[in-house]
């Protein structure tokens, strides 16, 4: 007797057909009760861009190196036209060599650094300036005064100090905090090299600069 063949499954149910166009769900659109919501001038609010109530405004700086001469001021920041620089002078600071350079530290109440003073016109130029002066300066808030005998006489701006240790910068010492400032790490402790012995590679004793008072 042969066994009983086994029918395969039934297969599943077709899917119900797709509905018409006619007997679609209405569904309520957000859209029109969010155009409702912007009003009529809802085109502009959507262009409108917001406008600063104050620009930005021109910041006068004290130069009294090469940054003090026309020429070079106008290459560094590709002017059209020679700047117009004003005499002007600062009080309370000096300046000592850096190398072949001049940098500005502080100094006595009653000494002064005379050079010019000139109206940086955006923020653009200004980092043009900080570019040019690396980070052997800093940026410095100071009170320029104006020689010129033309108004104003006097107002706040800004200059470039030297950044490391002026004490290291005048005594011809090793400047081991701009070191560490152009270099982005810090020396070593055991790199360090005590005063007394940098004076006697000067051929200084330090007993001898202890008596001159300094």
């Amino acid at each position: 007797m042969k066994p009983a063949t086994k029918r395969p499954p039934t297969p599943p149910p077709l899917p119900p057909p797709f509905a018409s166009h006619t007997a679609r769900i209405e569904r309520p659109s957000t859209y029109l009760p969010s155009l409702e919501a912007a009003g009529s001038n809802f085109v502009d609010t959507a262009t409108y861009v917001p406008k600063l109530d104050e620009p930005i405004k021109p910041e006068w700086y004290f130069f009294y190196g090469t940054l003090a001469k026309p020429d070079i001021l106008k290459h560094i920041l590709d002017l059209q036209e020679e700047p117009l620089l004003r005499p002007a002078k600062i009080i309370g600071y000096k300046l000592a060599s850096w190398g072949q350079y001049r940098a500005l530290i502080d100094g006595e109440p009653s000494e002064e650094v005379s050079g010019f003073a000139y109206e940086v016109q955006t923020i653009e130029h200004e980092f043009k300036l900080a570019r040019y002066e690396t980070n052997a300066y800093k940026l410095h808030r100071c009170r320029i005064r104006f020689t010129d005998n033309t108004e104003p006489r006097e107002l706040s701006g800004n200059t470039f100090m030297y950044a490391g240790d002026a004490g290291a910068l005048q005594a011809g010492r090793f400047d081991r905090v701009l070191w560490e400032l152009q270099m982005g790490t810090r020396l070593p402790d055991k790199w360090k090299t005590p005063t007394e012995e940098i004076l006697r590679r000067m051929g200084v004793e330090p007993n001898v600069l202890n008596d001159s008072g300094r």
